[in-house]
């Protein structure tokens, strides 16, 4: 049967060729860290325990992941393989296992959750995904994923086809973050403020306000201002390779300050933002032994 797990629905089988996201029927690892770059709720004790999967069914044009993303470097994983480096950084002090961008190898890392909790993994379980999500591949995720760490990339469909080559990135989005603050909620946190479950949505500001910043917030706030929002400063014009003026240049502090006032003036009661120095400190390297300079690292 063809491949539907993403919107992409490229109807590959990928046991004979690889789908849209590049990814075959293997179960390709990047990198796997302990994660100190991720939002406060999700850096408690030693960590977020973050497993970086290659491939992408997103492809945007500026990732700062390309290698993996892209160009489709790692390490492959039988699902037993994945399930002991998930129980290792539970016992590193980690508090989540952090799956970035996992949409495309559902079934394999479910298996994979079902092995790590046979060893008596405990964690919460983050699905840090691009936004660009159906609902179906996310329904195959409520007994497993606590946390919805969401991308929320665009406000408008023209940016998602020039940017992602995905004209239908803002309905799909918007369709999947809805669906998941009905079912999962806002993000909570303990006593130690530790997140354990519900969503949180992340927007990187474009220069140029490119990303139409304002629709993004003004949706989110419309199904919640109890949804916290992550918004990012740490655009890298160094892996943008196309004509666009403004998507040459990094984001001015100006920009970024006008859509922090935004999401204030729109009454978010957790508002999460970056320094303007993140454009360098928070870029990978997964060609070095530490992509993100001193994080333990196990794969």
């Amino acid at each position: 049967m063809g491949c539907a797990l993403c919107p992409r629905a490229c109807g590959v089988n990928r046991s004979e060729e690889s789908g849209f996201c590049s990814a075959d029927d293997h179960l390709l690892v990047g990198s796997i860290v302990v994660h100190r770059g991720e939002e406060p709720p999700f850096v408690k004790g030693a960590g977020s325990g973050t497993i970086f999967f290659s491939c992408c069914p997103l492809k945007c044009s500026y990732c700062q992941n390309m290698q993996i993303s892209h160009h489709a470097a790692g390490n492959v994983l039988s699902p037993k393989d994945l399930a002991s480096h998930m129980k290792s950084l539970e016992e590193m002090g980690c508090s989540n296992i952090n799956l970035v961008t996992p949409t495309h190898y559902t079934p394999l890392i479910l298996d994979s959750l079902d092995k790590a909790h046979d060893l008596g993994l405990s964690l919460p379980v983050i699905i840090n995904s691009s936004g660009y999500e159906t609902v179906s591949t996310l329904k195959l995720w409520k007994d497993y994923a606590d946390i919805y760490l969401m991308d929320l990339k665009y406000g408008d469909n023209a940016m998602g086809r020039i940017l992602s080559n995905a004209p239908d990135y803002w309905d799909i989005a918007r369709q999947a973050i809805t669906y998941l603050f009905e079912s999962a909620g806002p993000l909570r946190t303990d006593q130690d403020g530790r997140g354990v479950k519900g969503l949180i949505v992340r927007h990187l500001v474009l220069p140029g306000m490119l990303s139409n910043p304002f629709a993004v917030l003004e949706f989110l706030a419309g199904l919640s201002n109890e949804i916290p929002v992550s918004i990012m400063s740490q655009y890298n014009p160094s892996f943008y390779p196309g004509d666009i003026s403004d998507m040459k240049r990094p984001l001015s502090a100006d920009e970024y300050e006008v859509v922090l006032e935004r999401a204030l003036e729109l009454g978010f009661s957790t508002i999460f933002s970056q320094d303007m120095d993140a454009s360098d400190t928070y870029v990978p390297d997964f060609e070095l032994l530490k992509p993100f300079g001193d994080e333990p690292r196990l794969l």
